[in-house]
């Protein structure tokens, strides 16, 4: 039995699960925006409670609003909208702190027990700073693999469209194509950037806290660039987890 349906809407995809009484997900699919409304209809039809949507993506929401009632379901109910996120935020504009960076620093603050920092790969990929007692303190925002490698196709007049995810294993960096020198540069700018980033957060942190990777692009741990002492914990789905709890901690209280 379950008792809510849980959905993200991000910029290109959606990502649902039914999550049961004791708050354990259980299988999560994942589908292209392009495709909501199919994605969504069965899940909605074997659900048994509410619907649960944290958005980063006003048109989505919207459409899946128009999916949730035409199947005679009540409005979803949206994180940081209907229910607050019980995460404080020690940022100059708290209220533009996107709802999944706040939902995903709770559940990796949770699972810690203490200061994290938790790298979210996708369209964009956020890399943020949890403390000790669970402050959401702000971080990092630069393009995904998918989204860098579609501004190279754009933006020039001969590289192709060449299709990324995340960070991909190899040691070769002397790309022998021109499809394969895209994928070699994007994926090396990624774990290039991820290990700078991470590696001065920590730092400006004062602690070596645990590093969640999470989103529909994270790359496998051992790809990544090697920090030392860094200990890296794989959770491709940190932002329904913490939807979930965001709303038993609502309804608890």
């Amino acid at each position: 039995m379950t008792d809510l349906l849980a959905v993200t809407l991000g910029n290109t995809s959606v990502a649902a699960a039914a999550a049961h009484p004791d708050g354990a997900l259980g299988e999560v699919s994942r589908e292209p925006l392009a495709r909501l409304e199919a994605a969504l209809g069965p899940r909605l039809e074997a659900a048994e409670g509410p619907v649960l949507v944290c958005s980063v993506n006003p048109p989505a929401l919207e459409r899946l609003r128009r999916t949730a009632v035409a199947a005679g379901f009540d409005p979803p109910q949206v994180a940081g909208e209907d229910f607050a996120i019980p995460v404080a935020a020690d940022v100059d504009e708290p209220a533009r702190v996107g709802t999944d960076r706040l939902l995903a620093a709770l559940a990796a603050h949770r699972r810690a027990e203490g200061p994290c920092l938790v790298v979210d790969v996708g369209t964009a990929v956020t890399v943020d700073a949890v403390d000790e007692a669970g402050t959401f303190l702000g971080g990092a925002i630069f393009p995904g693999p998918r989204l860098m490698a579609r501004s190279l196709a754009d933006g020039t007049a001969q590289l192709p469209l060449v299709e990324m995810s995340g960070v991909e294993a190899g040691d070769r960096v002397i790309g022998k194509n021109t499809e394969a020198a895209v994928r070699i540069g994007v994926s090396r700018a990624l774990s290039g950037a991820l290990g700078y980033i991470l590696t001065a957060m920590l730092l400006e942190l004062g602690v070596q806290g645990p590093v969640f990777l999470t989103g529909g692009d994270a790359p496998p741990a051992e790809n990544e660039a090697d920090l030392k002492g860094t200990r890296y914990v794989v959770v491709p789905d940190l932002v329904l987890e913490g939807l979930v709890l965001a709303w038993r901690e609502r309804a608890a209280s």
